[in-house]
């Protein structure tokens, strides 16, 4: 019986994991050039406190007649703080942007609306 050698599947979006210069896994090749860039910068001290992956959280959980519905969450690229413009920066990095992304990061900024020192950023 012939062996059939199958190709590894491909993401959704046709984009690769990718590993950074510090280690960390991302969604893609540009994901993870940009997390070294932004390393570099931290090191330079034009930028503070940066995190990979934050999570903020747009709607809290709840309970509706006796059933717990689920929080909503949106799950940025990086978060950080640019010590030059003194700015709260969320940034996503993005190749193809789904309604799903697009509702999500509406809803962000419209909760962070009010407040003059947030920029969301989309590289």
């Amino acid at each position: 019986m012939p062996v059939i050698l199958m190709a590894p599947k491909r993401s959704k979006y046709f984009s690769r994991v990718a590993t950074c210069y510090q280690g960390h896994k991302h969604d893609s090749i540009k994901e993870a050039r940009r997390c070294d860039e932004l390393n570099l910068i931290e090191k330079a001290g034009d930028i503070k406190w940066l995190k990979q992956q934050p999570i903020f959280t747009l709607q809290p959980k709840f309970r509706y007649r006796g059933k717990g519905i689920r929080a909503i969450t949106y799950r940025a690229d990086f978060s950080y703080y640019d010590t030059q413009s003194k700015m709260f920066t969320v940034e996503d990095t993005k190749g193809y942007k789904t309604e799903k992304y697009q509702m999500k990061k509406k809803l962000l900024i419209f909760k962070m609306r009010d407040r003059s020192d947030f920029l969301f950023l989309e590289t």
